[in-house]
């Protein structure tokens, strides 16, 4: 008898096993490798990402980095010298006539040694970047009062900005009416609105007080405020990852 459920729990255990490898074939996930860094990048549903730029950075050297890139699996496999490292991951991806580069989530953070790391990476339209704790996924709106001696000063606590989205995101998928005040997910400093899923939209603003209508327009830009703006963000310079644009609100 006892014989007989050893080996019904081997048996079992097989099974279990076996289960477990053909779930990770099926999804492609890379298996750690003893010397190398593996891993797989995925979108925002879950696709694979080929051609993502993947970077092991030297976390006691100065610039010294080991690079490579995932292959139409979205998968990769790097080797790693002798030291301590962390993986980080970018994608390039062209979006209404512009290029930007984009910060792909890790699930790990931690450094690793020669000794080899699985990490893998998605991409997410807004969060805060654990690597960078400063930066996030999405773009920043910076915001400025326009004065006009005509009209008592705005303060931009009294206003509700509405971004529409105009055509679909970067990444190909449906955004959202976002409605947005001082004090809240994204606006949370007086000049600045952070995290912005990264897309085209028709901002109109109002006094949050009787729904009075204001006008806006490209802080840089010439021209006069109007009821209406079409936003595009801007692609940061020297290559590296985040957007931003610039309003300015007004009566």
């Amino acid at each position: 008898m006892k014989a007989k459920i050893r080996k019904t729990g081997i048996m079992f255990l097989a099974a279990v096993a076996l289960s477990s490898c053909t779930k990770n074939d099926d999804i492609g996930v890379p298996e750690a490798e003893k010397g190398y860094a593996t891993g797989k990048v995925v979108d925002t549903k879950g696709d694979p990402i080929a051609g993502a730029k993947i970077v092991l950075e030297n976390t006691v050297y100065y610039a010294s980095y080991i690079t490579g890139s995932t292959n139409d699996k979205g998968s990769y496999k790097i080797k790693v010298q002798q030291g301590s490292w962390k993986a980080l991951a970018t994608l390039e991806k062209e979006y209404n006539g512009q290029t930007y580069l984009v910060s792909l989530h890790p699930d790990r953070t931690e450094s690793f040694t020669e000794e080899g790391v699985v990490c893998n990476f998605v991409w997410k339209l807004e969060g805060r970047d654990p690597v960078n704790g400063l930066s996030f996924y999405g773009g920043l709106i910076r915001v400025a009062e326009e004065y006009d001696d005509n009209y008592p000063n705005l303060d931009l606590n009294d206003v509700e900005l509405i971004l529409t989205p105009d055509g679909p995101l970067i990444d190909g998928s449906e955004g959202k009416t976002l409605k947005l005040h001082t004090n809240d997910k994204y606006w949370d400093q007086y000049h600045e609105i952070k995290d912005i899923p990264i897309g085209r939209y028709r901002v109109t603003a109002v006094l949050k007080e009787g729904n009075t209508p204001l006008r806006i327009k490209d802080r840089y830009a010439d021209g006069e405020l109007l009821p209406e703006l079409q936003l595009n963000f801007t692609p940061e310079d020297y290559n590296l990852p985040g957007c931003s644009a610039s309003i300015a609100i007004g009566y």
